[in-house]
C-alpha cells in the first residue's frame, strides 16, 4: 500500500513532471495498490509479487499522470482518503509532512538478508550462532524459541502447522522451521531459496529438529518490538547443558547493517536465475555506481 504511494512519487519525479503532476501520481497510485496479508496466515503465493505489484502501480499511475489524468488533492487526510481508509483514527497527519525534504528515512530502512518472513530473522541468526559455537543439531533434546508475544500468532501458531508446514512457502513463516533450516542449511546469506522448496519444507530431518522447537512469549523481547523484531534460542543438549543466544537487534537495519557486498552477493544469487554471471556483476557495478553517473542508458540497455 505504501509502496505504491512513495514510488508513485519517485517514478512521477523520473518523467520530468511538475509538482501538480507529482501529487496527481500519488493520487492516482493509492487506488491501485492494497495488497492483503492474509497470504501470510494461510498461504497463497501472491504474496511474493506485493512489491513488484507496488511498483507496478507506480509507474502505471505517473505515466497517467504524465498524460492527463489527475488524482484527488485530499488523497491522503481526506474523509474517504489513504490514512482514514486504512488507519482510522490512529493516523497522523503531521507525521508525513513533518520534516518533508530534510528529514529522510532511508538510512532506518531495513534490508532482509533471508528470504522469509522478517520476525523468523532474529531467529534464524541465533540458531546460526549456536551452529557457530559447535552446537550439533544431532546433540539437541529441545529448543524453546522466545519473541515478541505479537509476533506469535505470524511465527508459532496453530503449533501443528509451524512444525509440519504443508509447503515451502508456509515455512518461511514459520518459526520451528526456519531454525531448523539455520541449523542444517546455509545457501545465501545464512538461508535461501533452496531451504523453502516445497522438498525442503517436507525433509524428515528438517522436520524433526523443527518439532523440537516451542515458541513462547519473552518479556524482553516484548520491550524491543516493535522496533525490532528480538529472539531468544535455548537449547538443551543430550549431555544436560543449556545454551542460548539472544538477537536484540536485526541483521541488515541501521544497527546491525549488511556490508556492501552482503546484499549485492544476494543480488547475484538470485539475478543468474535468469541473466548471466557476467551481467549480474556488471548490473551491481552500475547500480552501486550511479550516484556518479549522468544517465541509464547503460544499465537499461543490458542483456536480459
Amino acid at each position: 500500500m505504501c509502496g505504491a504511494l512513495g514510488a508513485a512519487a519517485a517514478a512521477a519525479m523520473l518523467s520530468d513532471v511538475d509538482e501538480a503532476g507529482i501529487a496527481d501520481a500519488i493520487g492516482i497510485a493509492a487506488s491501485m495498490g492494497s495488497g492483503l496479508l492474509e497470504a501470510n496466515r494461510t498461504g497463497g503465493t501472491v504474496k511474493r509479487v506485493h512489491c513488484g505489484w507496488a511498483a507496478h502501480a507506480a509507474v502505471t499511475a505517473a505515466g497517467m499522470a504524465r498524460h492527463g489524468i489527475t488524482g484527488p488533492p485530499t488523497v491522503l487526510e481526506g474523509r474517504f482518503g489513504f490514512l482514514q481508509a486504512f488507519c482510522g483514527d490512529q493516523a497522523h497527519v503531521d507525521e508525513i509532512v513533518t520534516g518533508l525534504g530534510t528529514d529522510w528515512e532511508l538510512p532506518g530502512i531495513f534490508f532482509k538478508p533471508y528470504p522469509c518472513n522478517h520476525f523468523t530473522h532474529a531467529g534464524i541468526d541465533a540458531a546460526r550462532r549456536l551452529r557457530a559455537r559447535g552446537v550439533d543439531p544431532a546433540s539437541i533434546v529441545s529448543l524453546e524459541l522466545g519473541a515478541p508475544t505479537a509476533v506469535l500468532r505470524t511465527i508459532g501458531e496453530p503449533r501443528e502447522d509451524k512444525v509440519h508446514p504443508k509447503s515451502g512457502y508456509h515455512a518461511a513463516f514459520s518459526g520451528p522451521y526456519t531454525v531448523a533450516a539455520a541449523f542444517l542449511g546455509g545457501g545465501g546469506l545464512g538461508v535461501f531459496h533452496e531451504d523453502f522448496t516445497d522438498s525442503a519444507a517436507a525433509d524428515p530431518e528438517r522436520l524433526a529438529l523443527a518439532a523440537k522447537v516451542t515458541c513462547v512469549p519473552d518479556s524482553r523481547c516484548d520491550e524491543i518490538f516493535p522496533h525490532q523484531f528480538p529472539a531468544v534460542l535455548r537449547a538443551r543438549l543430550t549431555d544436560g547443558t543449556d545454551v542460548e543466544e539472544r538477537v536484540d537487534v536485526n541483521r541488515g537495519g541501521p544497527d546491525n547493517p549488511l556490508s556492501a557486498e552482503e546484499p549485492a552477493t544476494k543480488f547475484r544469487l538470485n539475478a543468474t536465475r535468469v541473466v548471466s554471471a557476467e551481467t549480474a556483476d556488471r548490473i551491481t557495478e552500475l547500480t552501486y555506481g550511479l550516484a556518479g553517473r549522468g544517465e541509464l542508458s547503460e544499465l537499461t540497455g543490458l542483456p536480459h
